[in-house]
């Protein structure tokens, strides 16, 4: 199943005993909109479709990898099918015409908390965690965690970045992906890890500006990055599913 390019990290399992989770609440300003509104189903790709037409990307969740994981995702949406929810837009669409969102399912109280769905379904080993600026909470308030005997889901392929054939065979698909930074081509908009000199020989990761800036200063440099084994978590995408966005400072760790 092909997926859309976005990035990734580590799984979060909920382990017996835990008293609670964290679930995200935004304050108006911090959003573009916010409104009840009602979830139909999903349509053709797996992304969550609103009674108004409108199609959402849900974000802290990454994509789904295979049938496994997308009939996981329907039948964690299910049981909110048809319910009043809270949504709110924390972007404009995407070139899929996907509206990056979060939706709530409002308290059963005046004084209770709305629980985020995305942290739920994570919970419930119904999608997994995909780690980025908008997914970060504006404020968490905990609610008692409910343990679901769904299985949790797998962890993602781990790839060697210089196997230009192991590479190529998972395009398009969550990895994690390994390798010795061989070059650093800083542009005026992206920086690419490139793991050969040459390109199309090995894999490269992506970084924009921003998340450049970020990592100078917590000391990645172009001089002191050459010889570096690193680690990151995306989705390869790209000229020849070569080159693998990393989206946060959370999907990237230098090994060695």
């Amino acid at each position: 199943m092909r997926v859309k390019s976005l990035l990734a990290t580590v799984i979060i399992a909920a382990l017996p005993g835990m008293p609670a989770v964290a679930v995200s609440h935004c304050t108006a300003a911090q959003q573009l909109e916010t409104a009840a509104v009602r979830l139909v189903g999903l349509n053709a790709a797996g992304d969550p479709v609103l009674s108004d037409g409108r199609t959402l990307r849900l974000v802290g969740l990454a994509p789904r990898q295979d049938g496994e994981e997308a009939a996981r995702f329907r039948a964690g949406l299910e049981p909110f099918r048809d319910r009043a929810l809270d949504l709110a837009i924390l972007g404009e669409p995407d070139r899929w015409g996907r509206w990056p969102s979060k939706l709530f399912i409002p308290a059963d109280r005046p004084s209770g908390e709305r629980q985020e769905l995305a942290l739920l379904l994570q919970r419930n080993g119904a999608a997994l965690p995909l780690p980025e600026p908008l997914a970060s909470p504006c404020s968490a308030a905990p609610v008692q965690a409910t343990l679901s005997s769904t299985p949790s889901p797998s962890r993602p392929v781990a790839i060697d970045g210089h196997d230009l054939a192991a590479v190529r065979a998972q395009e398009g698909r969550y990895v994690m992906l390994e390798g010795r930074i061989a070059s650093v081509g800083e542009r005026s908009q992206r920086t690419y890890l490139n793991f050969s000199r040459r390109p199309g020989e090995a894999a490269s990761i992506v970084v924009s500006r921003a998340l450049w800036r970020e990592l100078k200063g917590a000391g990645w440099t172009t001089g002191s990055l050459g010889g570096k084994r690193v680690r990151a978590y995306g989705v390869l995408s790209g000229r020849d599913g070569l080159l693998l966005e990393a989206t946060s400072r959370a999907a990237l760790e230098l090994i060695d």
